[in-house]
């Protein structure tokens, strides 16, 4: 049993304390964010309202049903909705503690929510502290009225609450500002007093103890009201003694942080108010985001000789600063973000912090908050929902014990000198139980698991508050026993020497029945498993001996246990192994396997009922690791060559376990155009088509089929158009390649038209060609230049040859067109050159019927041309005409009619 310091002065909380826990039970915070207590661990809550960086306040009634929540602003009913005149409080969401919630002592129905007010930017009025108060006495579903009756005009972030009075359980509302109550220096404690009676307007002021500007971080109360811890931000971490009697403030001490986060933000006692835990940040610009911040969680020890040498780092992590709060199940709850908006889905939780430094054990983002997003804040409550003795001890839980079928245990607290105490349970005072412990056992004849609730009061007698420890005691049964437990696995079976690898999880539902609140452990014998000392891996584990015995201890939520022998079996029996081939259709080395399919080579021989289940690694199949267990239809994951292993069960126990291997043949590969030419001119005769063989084994034997022609060659000898489909065989394997060549009929080209712009400073002509191949083109020389457009241009004038042929070599025609022109001039001296002038591009089938008629400068017909003679020779009834231009008109046949002059060169 640890030893508890009772601390002496004032006792707070009796009988109020007790009933009033479920007050804490709902929490809504940040955005969209909740945790609900009614079962002991927290339940994340995603349909809460809010969104707020930093205050809110949450408030249910003594059974642990939501009542209304806020942030400081607008107020919120259970359904969620806003409540009727809920709207425009003074708080804040970006004021640390913009809210906290407190019943009015003894008046059921009437709820003040203190808010406090900040300025976020330049020129914003500070609403200070003020109330509003809620009332369900007129209304069920509550309404506020009253709303933002001022307190003071300015104060810090913060607000706290603590009982005052077990007498009348007045309340103590306490907040800091400066003397004047105005915006100034923070240099005074306000102590506002809460009764049935109202709230007293006039504060108990005290000397804070210090005086500093920056208003931001968390006030909190040790649940017995005797301390109280300010956060303020760069302007330090202070802790206080507080008098609940006259509601004073003295001996405040400033508490180092040694670490570089050193603006404190959130604060929070441990239950038993031994510990002080505060959550710094490095007090980086708010507007910064993620990967500028970084925050210390620490814990400081109040009985310590020096209370700034006990700290101890629990955490040093880079999140932003945040808030503490301890929660109804004596655990302590810190609120993570990364930035001032960049908020994280988790909570961090001080598991023990009833414990001394490292063994309080902060288990980091260890409450998932859903679609919840914690930012800065957390609710705050009166401190005093939190006051209760630990009459349990064990440094496992203060108000929960689990125990055994038929254990006993003692419940009790400190001896404290002059007290009087006195037991109850499940709310029936208990006769004769007058001492400071109790000694409890199961009732007999009661169904388990059974529980019971003690509570223990302790009366100082000295005029003070009386104390309360409660214990939910719950009772459960052992795990049912499992006997003539035994695992067989499998060996090598041309080894067999009685060695193999186990899972002994197999047998772990015959262990537990299937209930999943059992925990199993395995042991080497059976002293390590009633001791619950030096388990062993089951996943794996190698007997020794051919025959051999493990333990397994099989544990309920209550910490109750039985031992259980289990007989490790080695069988030698061997299966068949098989072999699943097939051709690699994708060319990759991989395909799926239907590994059923060997289920008949591997049972090949041996009868009885087997069940067969596939593994990538003989470990595996021995282990039957289902995360490993191969699916029926499998891709093989090593390229063309894998094995396997099945393993052969009969009633769950393993009757062999042998390869499988999964072989991919690749097919014979070859390549085939997949375009031919066949052309039309070459009909009946037959062409070649040869395939590349190069890349087919030639240590292999391959036949060869071609379709629709049935050719069984390697060569297709055809000359019929469309597609020709090659299948080559591997004789051996069977496995198979396809590959089709479609054959193109290239058409002999026909020359539609030769479209001619003609007599013409730039002579032209267009083609007009048919047929379905690629052709092209070249003009007087069959040997070209070729060209693919179908037009050309500067054509003399004159007659032409247009040449057109197959760019795949199949075919080549001609045709011959003309070009009319004229000459500019002539010389009819006898030379043999330009001795006459015609007319170019007639012949005798192209325009043979053209009329030319030559004149004179002064209209005189001197020529009638025949077109298809060698030309006019510049005489003129026998003499020869003088150097001169002359005039022609020539009448073409197609009706065309040209006029024009040419000279006479002498």
């Amino acid at each position: 049993m640890h030893k508890i310091v009772l601390l002496t002065g004032v006792f707070l909380l009796g009988m109020l304390n007790v009933c009033a826990q479920g007050q804490a039970n709902n929490w809504y915070f940040g955005y969209g964010a909740g945790l609900n207590f009614s079962t002991g661990s927290p339940r994340a809550l995603t349909d809460g309202s809010l969104y707020t960086l930093e205050g809110c306040a949450t408030i249910s009634d003594d059974d642990g049903n939501l009542l209304f929540y806020t942030d400081g602003i607008t107020v919120y009913g259970a359904d969620h909705s806003i409540l009727t005149n809920g709207t425009g409080l003074f708080g804040n969401p970006s004021s640390t503690q913009s809210a906290i919630i407190i019943p009015q002592p003894d008046t059921p129905g009437i709820y003040y929510i203190f808010t406090v007010d900040t300025t976020t930017r330049q020129g914003e009025t500070n609403e200070g502290v003020n109330y509003s108060i809620v009332d369900f006495t007129s209304d069920p579903d509550g309404v506020v009225r009253e709303k933002n009756t001022p307190l003071l005009n300015y104060a810090a972030e913060k607000l706290s609450a603590v009982i005052k009075s077990c007498t009348d359980n007045s309340v103590w509302l306490v907040t800091l500002s400066s003397a004047s109550g105005n915006q100034n220096f923070i240099n005074t404690v306000y102590a506002f007093q809460l009764s049935s009676a109202g709230l007293d307007t006039s504060p108990v002021r005290s000397s804070a103890g210090f005086v500093v500007e920056d208003p931001r971080g968390n006030l909190k109360f040790s649940p017995d009201g005797t301390k109280l811890a300010i956060a303020n931000a760069s302007g330090g971490l202070f802790l206080a003694d507080f008098d609940s009697e006259s509601g004073t403030v003295t001996n405040t001490q400033r508490l180092n942080i040694n670490s570089a986060n050193y603006a404190a933000y959130g604060v929070e006692f441990s239950p038993n108010n031994r510990f002080l835990y505060s959550a710094s940040s490095n007090n980086e610009d708010s507007r910064l985001g993620a990967g500028n911040h970084f925050s210390s969680l620490i814990q400081y020890d109040l009985e310590a000789a020096d209370i700034n040498a006990s700290q101890v780092s629990l955490d040093e992590s880079g999140y932003y600063r945040g808030s503490l709060q301890l929660g109804p199940d004596g655990k302590i709850y810190r609120a993570l973000s990364l930035a001032y908006e960049e908020g994280l889905n988790s909570l961090g939780v001080i598991e023990n912090p009833n414990a001394l430094g490292t063994a309080a054990n902060y288990n980091d983002q260890a409450i998932d908050l859903g679609t919840g997003v914690s930012y800065q804040g957390l609710p705050p409550f009166n401190q005093s929902l939190f006051n209760e003795l630990d009459i349990i001890q064990n440094s496992i839980s203060t108000t929960q014990l689990t125990l055994c079928d038929g254990e006993n245990y003692v419940l009790g607290y400190e001896p404290v000198a002059g007290a009087l105490y006195s037991w109850y349970k499940d709310g029936n005072l208990i006769a004769g139980a007058t001492d400071y412990q109790l000694n409890i056992s199961q009732p007999a004849g009661v169904s388990l698991p059974y529980t019971e609730t003690y509570e223990f009061r302790l009366d100082p007698n000295d005029g003070s508050c009386e104390k309360v420890g409660v214990a939910e005691v719950t009772y459960y049964a052992y795990p049912s026993a499992a006997t003539g437990l035994s695992l067989t696995q499998c060996e090598d079976a041309g080894t067999a020497d009685g060695l193999s690898i186990f899972n002994l999880t197999q047998v772990q539902e015959e262990l537990t029945g299937g209930a999943t609140e059992l925990t199993v452990s395995y042991h080497l014998n059976a002293t390590d498993a009633a001791s619950e000392s030096n388990a062993i891996d089951p996943v794996g584990y190698e007997n020794t001996n051919p025959t051999e015995t493990v333990y397994a201890r099989v544990t309920n939520p209550a910490g109750c246990s039985i031992t259980v022998p289990i007989d490790l079996i080695v069988s030698s029996s061997a299966a068949n192994a098989a072999v699943l081939e097939g051709c690699d259709l994708d060319d990759t080395g991989f395909a799926e396997f239907d590994l059923s399919q060997a289920d008949a080579q591997v049972l090949d021989g041996i009868s009885g009922n087997y069940e067969i289940h596939y593994y990538p690694t003989e470990e595996a199949a021995l282990l039957e690791d289902s995360a490993l267990e191969l699916p029926q239809l499998y891709t093989n994951q090593t390229a063309y060559n894998e094995t396997v292993y099945a393993r052969v069960e009969n009633n769950n126990a393993c009757f062999a376990i042998s390869t499988v291997d999964l072989i991919l043949i690749p097919r014979p590969d070859f390549s085939l155009e997949t375009e031919a030419i066949y052309c039309e001119a070459s009909y009946p005769e037959i062409q070649t088509y040869s395939p590349d063989y190069t890349d087919l084994e030639p240590s292999r034997t391959y036949s060869y089929e071609w379709f629709p022609e049935g050719q069984t060659t390697p060569y297709l000898e055809t000359n019929l158009p469309g597609d020709h489909t090659l299948r080559v065989t591997d004789v051996n394997t069977g496995c198979f390649r396809e590959a089709t060549i479609t054959i193109l009929e290239e058409q002999i080209p026909i020359i539609d038209n030769i479209e001619v712009t003609d007599a013409t400073e730039n002579n032209t002509a267009t083609i007009t060609l048919s047929g379905n191949g690629a052709y092209e083109v070249a003009i007087d020389d069959e040997t070209g230049p070729y060209q693919d457009e179908l037009f050309f241009d500067g054509l003399t004038p004159g007659f032409h040859t247009l040449y057109v042929r197959s760019k795949n070599a199949c075919t080549a025609i001609s045709q011959e067109f003309s070009i009319i022109g004229f000459s500019k001039y002539f010389t009819p001296n006898g030379d043999g050159y330009h001795d006459y002038w015609q007319v170019q591009g007639i012949s005798a089938m192209v325009q043979p019927g053209t009329v030319i008629r030559i004149f004179n400068r002064y209209g005189k017909l001197l020529k009638e041309l025949n077109p298809l003679s060698q030309g006019w020779d510049g005489t003129f009834s026998g003499t020869n005409l003088p150097a001169d231009d002359y005039w022609f008109q020539v009448n073409l046949e197609d009706g065309r009619v040209f006029k024009s002059h040419f000279t006479l060169k002498r």
